[in-house]
């Protein structure tokens, strides 16, 4: 909304990201059934039953508990699919609207229209990621403090904590407010602040302590291949190493013009929402990482790229605009030109991420889907899982007895010595690291395992001793499985 009419570009443009999120789901169909989701529907679940046994595990999913309680009772991928779909779509509009107002409709449009070829908005929609989630939430901040309307901004902001709480230092870009709306905005920002003891309340109902999510970063953190990120460090990877060198290798020059151009034309958007709430965000990841050191990944910091890429379209529909005011066409071939580079870091981007994570991901959760109702059929209440810790949600979420009683299911990253468990759910690929890969392997290829459900590499494996003698085995299965 303008505020005084329906903008059509703004329906038209969700309805294209909305169009485009369901075409890359019947690219990737099983990839919907994203872990952090699935961890939700075990929190959601284990909530709902008064079960308590995630208050003493050493790692899970930390808990988000805003979706935790919104996409929990789903319990439905495709349900929380469809959600998180329309939020990508409404998204797509916010990002149109808040470009029209700051650089024109021209620019707006394009900056939505290419957004379609970020394959982090693909996937984050996908995987009704948190990130996902956080993003809208915080252009939705954006555009209400623009609107001036402070109070649903305030709302917008308190909703991204309640998902994550890095987000929580983005309620000081209503301190920049002046003139006189500047007692209206101060007064909204405190509403954000009620979100923490409800953030406070989530983690001890969910993991038995306000801070308890803490120790399961310390627990992925130290069986991740990624290194903990030095505080000082942050900043420079997430300006140098994700914009520059990774997400617009040969555009991103023309973010840093566009931007020094859009503030040198008035000084006072320096404090605009637009450049002040993606300088917070990052803020509260610095902040965070003072207390709690972590590994950074690129969707992290996507609402950053999201805001810089904006600023690269301005600046080739302005360079543009600037060399050839006065000759259409010509115009046009330079923006199309300047927007050729941009278009082109991000499918080269795109079938980077799809060839290298997004195929083997599918394939890897269509392999499970696959095994699903034969580990439900055949398995005994109480039996032991080994399962690479990427599925270790889908694990707790499949078998009812395994939410209550969690050490029914080992995580091979976390286990040295994992001893015979009485089921290997054997993916290699999956495996977070090559050592736990090769030992999990002489264990599976130890000939005290059968195959029941086989494809290519992957597997799920019994103990053949098990009691009673299991009846089914896979035809064609690997031999070194049988």
């Amino acid at each position: 909304m303008t505020g005084r009419a329906t903008d059509r570009w703004a329906a038209a443009l969700a309805a294209l990201h909305l169009g485009h999120s369901l075409w890359f789901a019947r690219l990737y169909p099983d990839a919907i059934h994203d872990p952090d989701l699935l961890a939700y529907f075990v929190y959601f679940a284990n909530w709902a039953a008064g079960v308590t046994a995630l208050h003493d595990v050493s790692y899970f999913t930390v808990p988000k508990p805003l979706l935790v309680f919104a996409l929990g009772p789903l319990a439905s991928a495709p349900a929380a699919f469809a959600v998180s779909a329309l939020v990508s779509s409404a998204l797509g509009a916010l990002v149109y609207l808040i470009a029209r107002d700051a650089f024109g409709r021209t620019p707006a449009i394009l900056a939505s229209l290419l957004l379609l070829l970020d394959v982090e908005r693909a996937t984050l929609t996908l995987h009704s990621s948190a990130d996902l989630y956080v993003a809208f939430f915080l252009f939705a901040a954006i555009r209400c403090t623009t609107m001036r309307r402070y109070v649903l901004s305030g709302v917008a902001i308190a909703a991204a904590t309640l998902i994550k709480p890095v987000a929580l230092p983005c309620v000081l870009h209503l301190l920049a407010v002046d003139g006189d709306d500047r007692r209206r905005a101060r007064l909204a920002a405190l509403v954000p602040l009620l979100a923490v003891p409800l953030l406070f309340a989530a983690n001890v109902a969910l993991v038995g302590a306000p801070f308890g999510p803490a120790r399961f970063f310390a627990g992925f953190d130290a069986m991740s291949q990624g290194e903990l990120m030095p505080t000082g460090e942050l900043v420079r990877f997430v300006v140098w190493v994700q914009l520059v060198k990774t997400s617009f290798a040969s555009t991103a020059p023309l973010g840093v013009i566009g931007l020094v151009t859009w503030v040198a034309r008035d000084r006072r958007r320096l404090t605009s929402p637009l450049v002040l709430v993606p300088m917070l965000f990052l803020g509260g990841y610095v902040a965070m990482s003072l207390r709690v050191p972590f590994v950074p990944f690129f969707r992290f910091f996507w609402p950053l790229q999201v805001c810089f890429s904006a600023f690269i379209v301005f600046a080739a529909v302005e360079t543009a605009q600037s060399l050839a005011s006065e000759r259409p066409a010509l115009r046009a071939a330079l923006c199309a030109a300047l927007l050729g580079f941009l278009a082109d870091d991000l499918v080269t981007r795109q079938l980077h991420y799809r060839t290298r994570f997004a195929q083997p991901f599918q394939n890897a959760m269509a392999f499970v889907e696959r095994a699903r109702p034969v580990l439900r059929r055949e398995r005994a209440p109480g039996e032991s899982l080994l399962t690479p810790l990427v599925f270790l949600p889908y694990a707790l979420w499949t078998l009812d007895d395994a939410r209550a009683a969690p050490s029914l299911i080992a995580t091979a990253e976390h286990a040295e010595n994992t001893g015979d468990p009485d089921w290997i759910l054997w993916v290699p690929h999956a495996f977070l690291d090559r050592a736990t890969r090769d030992r999990v392997g002489r264990l599976a290829g130890s000939g005290r395992y059968t195959a029941l459900v086989s494809a290519g590499d992957a597997a799920l494996l019994a103990r053949i001793d098990r009691q009673p003698p299991l009846a089914l085995r896979a035809p064609g299965a690997p031999a070194y499985l049988n």
